[in-house]
């Protein structure tokens, strides 16, 4: 019988075999658990950063909006995001005035624009924007009058940036840019702006007159007519004036969804007084300029008798604020109205500037100061603030010319206009309050301040 031959164990794998694929499994293992845990990791931080951009602006604005390439929304740019359209959720609060979303920059700052105009006067004497009334009253400056808007925001410097712009010129529908670039805290809507948010079909279209930061061909200046049109004016033109500013990036939010009832809020906001609502007695006031500890209020309405608006004259023979001419608006104001006041003895002093604005004496906003009148009740000037532009066809104290008898008013429309003395119009007087008077409420329509 042959011997079988006895076979030798075959081995599976060798020990150098097992020990390259025991450390290649480890290895794989590792790569495995490290970029594991780096996603885990990067996808927290990325839902943080989420939840940290939902507490602002800008944030929750790109929440809300998903980027469109037509139709009315949200659309992106090589600049950021911006708003075309007639859009209805780009609603933010400032004060008490409402401002329109235009665009979201690449470093998330984020540009708005009232919603309304806040005042209505003349470009000025020359077409050029740097040295325009409309500038020289946004902006502070070297002169200690300027930057009546500028002042009305507290602490803009920390809660703003400067916004950039250029004076553009629009020629057979193109912008061209003229110029060098300028920044302000506080500039005018631009042609650029008008335009790309989609013009007479957006937002930006209120069915009122507003100027536009730019020139035509001919260097008239531009206005926005009421049907959404660009048209040319004089710069002598009393038009609406709708302010730009930039928000710093990264803006904290509060609450709000951008509607028109549940406007964006923001945090740093609450000491804005500007438009706030004031109960004195029964009547319900505005605030249209804060100075210090000195609230300047108008009525937010028109004085009323027996329930019914009070229409007269300025005065029967010229445009001067009198309250020594028992036939002048001034007298009426500081006797008859201020006597039917339960509140009249804690008004202040209100000094009521009635410098003239006319073709001898110049268009200059800084005229106005050239001569004042301290009453306890008065009128508004051309260039105090409007915050409630649904008011119009009032007196205000400022004449165009006392010889001619003319004096200024303004329609609900932003049209400044001239009016006869003798008219009768309804009347929007304006008073005086220690800031340090307010002892509670919130400042709004159902909340207002109330002074002790």
């Amino acid at each position: 019988m042959s011997k079988k031959k006895k076979k030798k164990p075959k081995h599976l794998m060798g020990r150098k075999e097992f020990l390259f694929d025991f450390f290649s499994i480890v290895i794989v293992m590792g790569i495995g658990i490290y970029f594991g845990f780096r996603s885990i990791y990067y996808y927290s931080k990325q839902n943080v950063k989420i939840v940290e951009d939902s507490k602002t602006l800008n944030g929750v604005i790109l929440q809300n909006n998903q980027v469109i390439t037509e139709g009315d929304g949200l659309y992106k740019d090589t600049d950021g995001y911006y708003f075309n359209g007639n859009v209805t959720n780009n609603y933010v609060l400032l004060g008490n005035s409402l401002f329109r979303i235009i665009r979201i920059s690449k470093k998330n700052s984020i540009r708005i624009v009232s919603e309304d105009y806040v005042a209505s006067f003349p470009w000025g004497e020359e077409a050029t924007y740097q040295n325009s009334n409309i500038r020289l009253w946004l902006e502070k400056g070297e002169n200690e009058h300027s930057g009546i808007y500028y002042n009305m925001i507290p602490n803009i410097e920390s809660n703003f940036v400067k916004t950039s712009f250029y004076e553009e010129s629009l020629v057979d529908h193109k912008m061209e840019s003229i110029g060098e670039e300028y920044s302000d805290y506080v500039s005018l809507l631009t042609i650029r702006d008008y335009i790309t948010a989609g013009g007479n079909n957006s937002f930006l279209n209120t069915g009122k007159l507003f100027y536009l930061l730019g020139y035509s061909d001919t260097q008239e200046n531009l206005y926005v007519e009421e049907d959404g049109s660009i048209q040319t004016c004089d710069s002598l033109t009393g038009l609406g004036i709708r302010p730009v500013l930039t928000l710093k990036e990264n803006t904290a939010y509060t609450e709000g969804d951008g509607s028109l009832a549940n406007p964006y809020r923001l945090a740093f906001d609450k000491d804005n007084m500007s438009g706030k609502y004031v109960k004195l007695g029964g009547d319900i006031w505005r605030v249209y300029l804060s100075e210090g500890d000195t609230l300047r209020l108008h009525l937010n309405g028109y004085i009323k008798v027996n329930g019914n608006d009070y229409f007269r004259n300025y005065s029967n023979t010229n445009s001067i604020f009198d309250p020594t001419d028992k036939k002048n608006i001034a007298y009426y104001l500081n006797n008859d109205f201020l006597n039917s006041l339960s509140y009249g003895i804690m008004l202040l002093d209100c000094p009521s500037y009635i410098g003239e604005i006319s073709d001898d004496q110049g268009y200059s906003f800084f005229n106005i100061y050239n001569q004042v009148v301290v009453t306890k009740v008065g009128l508004l000037n051309i260039f105090d603030p409007i915050v409630n532009p649904d008011l119009g066809n009032y007196f205000y104290v400022n004449t165009t010319s006392p010889v001619g008898s003319m004096e200024y008013d303004r329609f609900a429309s932003g049209l400044l206009e001239e009016s006869d003395v003798r008219d009768e119009k309804p009347i929007v007087p304006v008073v005086s309050i220690a800031k340090s008077a307010i002892i509670n409420g919130q400042g709004t329509i159902l909340d207002p301040y109330v002074v002790e």
